[in-house]
């Protein structure tokens, strides 16, 4: 019986075969190209280290840019995508070696790679999975949901239309090449292509003789490899160059705590205040840029895109690439281009709340906030244009020590008649509780310090505060973009925690939290740094408090996007409200996709003009529950959530507590003697 084999080059002419290397040659050298030109525009940045730690760096790689975990949180778009992407890459692995087999083993070594029963299971997996189960899957998923459903999120031009055109055609043509060798040459093995040998045996069925369906092999075959030159080609024009850009970006992503902006080095000295013109981002920045696939997902994440905010952070992505673009060729004419103020507004810059939302559905990691930060510093620093109620915030920290501008000798007044020792007097302590200033001046905040000492003094902690001592942490400040005033506070701060000897830092607001924890390590300030829904779970665990579980209640919870999405703690507020016995139902948005609240990014201290606000989407969220308690975890939620209630009719039906009010409201009264 005949060894099946693969002939490579079947019933194709020698000058053929010729042209085909040429122009493959051709093709791949103007693709290398265009890719050594995106790498120039990524190196016209500025210095930025992202080749630490390799090892972490590739197994990022592996999950991002192999496994696709990124792209897997959408079933729709994952099915598709993944579809596409492992039927390409079997078929890539196909073509890789049939090219050692034929050009390199046979030639050099000669040794027939592709024969037997190897052949015949590469066979089946290219034809059967990846032609046409993968493909032809992914492939039609991807033309509905483009040309039908067609959801707005998407880009919709030329580019992604020539591509799937491209793709089909390929695939298309590959499947009836096979098809006509199959039924001109009938070896016994062809049912081991089945799509093919099925595809040849129509063609005998119309009574195609050997001579016409040869010529039909060769011309299919020529038209074929002209599409496969135009797809080379094609790559760098359109979103097909994310095949190289996006595992970049990936390998390159940041490692640094979620939460840690990066400082303005020696800043009293700093020439550069922010970012106002596209070529002061860093080389990473412009490839983020670069590496974007358009699939929107960092749109509909957007709380500001919902509320009909001047912020897509897809859009500002592209602004940013296209300015990138014009500065390469503006330069080549000496034209300067402006960019804050100009390609992007001041109104875009402060409508981003910080939250992450984008960076966390972004399937390339895309690190959109660092870029809009720099670009406030540029606007806060450099121009000083800052909406007028975030500069008086602004204004009463740096005189008060507090955006509301109260005394510091009002710090501690909320904790009357509780026997809340100071560190000053005490010099040290197993627990620095850092109350913050939503917590020591907010009177609706105040209840919460004072329901989370109550739960202190239960559990018998050894705690301190700081008083009079404490600062704002500086989050607002830097998040608005004056680094300047964050960093003396910072410094200020960690001179205070320096003077006293604690285990720990517990905080209630996830803002404060994130700032000790990730950020004042820039400033020598290394300290454990807990959240105080952490430390009441751990109490719970430990035994230490026994809040009543008896009278079960249903609740919902809204995940702090400090606390979720910067610091990765979804679980420790449920257990506590669990431990209280409350039943939580959760909201359709929660966790890694929980809404922002609307107040994060400094955007506490601004007011919005829009006709429908975060806070109030929020706010109908929770009521769809048909909930009457909300559990928050952070000051600001607190206040943008009762706002939202209120507003939305809601107030009269929905409360909104913190985990420490309703884990202290369960606690036994303490024994009297």
């Amino acid at each position: 019986m005949e060894t099946p084999i693969r002939d490579t080059f079947w019933n194709v002419p020698l000058a053929w075969q010729i042209a085909f290397y040429l122009s493959m040659a051709a093709a791949t050298a103007y693709l290398v190209y265009r890719l050594a030109q995106h790498v120039r525009l990524w190196r016209r940045g500025q210095p930025e280290l992202r080749t630490d730690h390799l090892g972490v760096r590739v197994g990022r790689l592996l999950r991002f840019a192999v496994a696709q975990v990124g792209v897997a949180r959408e079933r729709y778009p994952a099915l598709m995508h993944l579809s596409i992407f492992w039927g390409f890459i079997i078929l890539f692995i196909g073509t890789v070696l049939a090219t050692v087999d034929y050009d390199i083993t046979v030639p050099f070594f000669g040794y027939k790679l592709l024969k037997g029963n190897f052949y015949l299971a590469y066979e089946l997996i290219l034809d059967l999975l990846g032609a046409t189960l993968f493909i032809v899957l992914g492939l039609a998923l991807a033309s509905y949901r483009r040309f039908i459903t067609r959801p707005d999120k998407l880009t919709h031009d030329w580019r992604f239309t020539a591509v799937l055109a491209v793709f089909w055609y390929l695939n298309l043509t590959g499947l009836l090449v096979e098809g006509f060798r199959l039924a001109a040459v009938q070896p016994w093995w062809a049912t081991w292509s089945p799509v093919g040998y099925v595809i040849g045996q129509l063609f005998l069925a119309l009574g195609l003789n050997e001579s016409a369906l040869r010529g039909l092999h060769l011309g299919t075959w020529v038209i074929h490899f002209v599409g496969v030159g135009v797809f080379i080609v094609l790559i760098p024009h359109t979103n097909l160059v994310h095949i190289f850009t996006a595992p970049i970006n990936v390998f390159f992503s940041s490692l640094e705590p979620r939460g840690a902006l990066k400082p303005i080095l020696n800043i009293e000295e700093a020439e550069v205040l922010g970012i106002g013109q596209i070529d002061q981002f860093t080389w990473k920045q412009r490839l983020d840029f670069d590496a974007c696939t358009e699939c929107g997902r960092c749109q509909v994440a957007c709380p500001a895109w919902m509320a009909g905010q001047p912020l897509s952070p897809k859009k500002l992505i592209l602004d940013l690439r296209g300015q990138m673009l014009a500065q390469a060729a503006g330069k080549a004419n000496g034209e300067p281009v402006p960019m804050v103020g100009g390609v992007i507004l001041d109104e875009t810059l402060w409508a981003c709340t910080s939250c992450r939302a984008c960076m966390e559905e972004c399937p390339v990691l895309i690190e959109q906030v660092p870029a809009i930060i720099d670009m406030r510093r540029h606007l806060t620093l450099t121009e000083g244009r800052i909406p007028e109620q975030l500069a008086g915030a602004l204004r009463r920290v740096e005189t008060s020590g507090n955006p509301w501008g109260m005394s510091r000798a009002d710090r501690v007044a909320w904790a009357g008649g509780l026997d809340v020792r100071m560190m000053a007097e005490v010099g040290q302590a197993d627990v620095l509780y850092w109350v913050g200033c939503a917590g020591a001046y907010d009177p609706r905040n105040q209840k919460v310090s004072r329901a989370f000492v109550k739960i202190l003094q239960a559990a018998g902690v050894d705690f301190a505060i700081l008083g009079e001592e404490e600062q704002c942490t500086g989050d607002a400040a830097r998040r608005a973009g004056n680094e300047y005033l964050f960093q003396v506070l910072a410094q200020a701060n960690v001179e205070a925690l320096n003077q006293y000897k604690f285990r720990r830092i517990v905080t209630q607001c996830p803002h404060c939290f994130n700032t000790l924890k990730n950020e004042y390590p820039q400033f020598g300030g290394r300290y454990d740094v807990i959240h105080h829904s952490q430390f009441i779970a751990e109490l719970v665990a430990q035994g230490k408090i026994k809040p009543s579980a008896e009278a079960q209640e249903v609740v919902t919870y809204h995940d702090s996007c400090y606390l979720g999405r910067y610091n990765g703690e979804y679980d420790a507020p449920r257990r506590a409200l669990v431990a209280a016995g409350m039943q939580i139902t959760e909201m359709a948005r929660s966790r890694q996709k929980g809404l922002c609240c609307g107040g994060g990014g400094a955007r506490v201290w601004m007011e919005d003009q829009g006709k429908k606000r975060v806070n109030w989407i929020r706010a109908d969220e929770i009521a769809a529950t048909g909930v009457a308690t909300v559990g928050v975890s952070c000051p600001f939620c607190m206040t943008m959530l009762e706002d939202g209630t209120r507003a939305r009719g809601h107030g009269d039906r929905v409360a909104v507590q913190d985990i420490a009010e309703i884990v202290a409201a369960r606690l036994p009264a303490p024994e009297t003697t």
